[in-house]
């Protein structure tokens, strides 16, 4: 899977990927606050991201409601692994004209769906202008199965809700192996949701961009809306180890370091390539 590096993601501009056709680049767009708000509105976006980060048990359970969940509960173990988002897509009209809209937003190329693929067409065009021809002499790129995931995971990096452990193709010796890590994953996810559900109001993006444009230094509730998400989180994140460094670096002024456990590095080390 690849993973982009901290100076694509730090930069507001639109990242070159050379998985086009002859040669062509694909140009996934960092949106900046602004955009999101203007465009989608903050509260759409966060649906964006659930969708970014959507599988196959939570389109059955989720999406389809009571009689999905009925659904996906008959399907056997070795059903389900079967099953991918993408077959969920090609069955479901609904899901995917949600895609086109989201895989529209986040890249400069227009995006339509066609046949089971989704085809990128050199920018310019809007979706109700793309015609055969346009499809045949623009087309710079298309989205198939094998290489979905790939581009919600590159999505997720700038919306910073990549998780490199979600994304691991695990491999098991046998039955009884895949069956203990499916437990597992299952109570580490309920687990989640319930932090998940103290948090969201701490972490809504909303509370981020008040909090950080009223205590950050030089971002204010006028400027932040010119910063990408991903800015802005790693603003958020920074503020907090620099608060840690504050506090520490106070308590050893006055008390002083018996046991040298003052780190004078914490507030420039590199936490996002750890």
């Amino acid at each position: 899977m690849m993973e982009l590096d901290y100076s694509s993601l730090l930069s507001p501009n639109p990242i070159p990927l050379s998985i086009g056709f002859n040669n062509k680049s694909i140009h996934l767009r960092k949106p900046t606050l602004k955009e999101i708000d203007r465009e989608i509105t903050l509260q759409q976006f966060s649906l964006y991201e659930m969708f970014l980060k959507m599988t196959p048990e939570l389109y059955y359970t989720k999406i389809l409601g009571e009689r999905g969940s009925e659904l996906w509960d008959s399907f056997s173990n070795e059903e389900k692994n079967e099953i991918t988002l993408y077959k969920c897509i090609i069955k479901d009209k609904n899901l995917q004209d949600i895609f086109v809209k989201v895989l529209n937003f986040f890249f400069e190329e227009t995006v339509i769906y066609v046949d089971g693929f989704f085809v990128f067409i050199e920018s310019g065009e809007s979706i109700e202008d793309i015609d055969d021809e346009s499809i045949n002499n623009r087309m710079c790129g298309v989205i198939q199965e094998k290489n979905f995931n790939e581009f919600l995971c590159l999505i997720q990096q700038t919306c910073c809700i990549y998780n490199r452990k979600n994304n691991e193709n695990v491999k098991f010796k046998n039955a009884l192996a895949r069956k203990l890590y499916e437990k597992m994953q299952k109570a580490n996810a309920e687990n989640e949701k319930k932090k998940e559900k103290e948090s969201d109001k701490n972490l809504s993006l909303a509370n981020i961009i008040s909090k950080v444009s009223n205590k950050h230094p030089s971002i204010s509730p006028i400027t932040v809306w010119d910063l990408t998400l991903f800015q802005l989180i790693d603003s958020f994140n920074s503020m907090q180890v620099n608060e840690s460094y504050d506090i520490s670096k106070t308590r050893t002024s006055v008390w002083g370091d018996e046991k040298n456990t003052f780190d004078a590095t914490l507030w420039y080390k590199n936490n996002h390539e750890k």
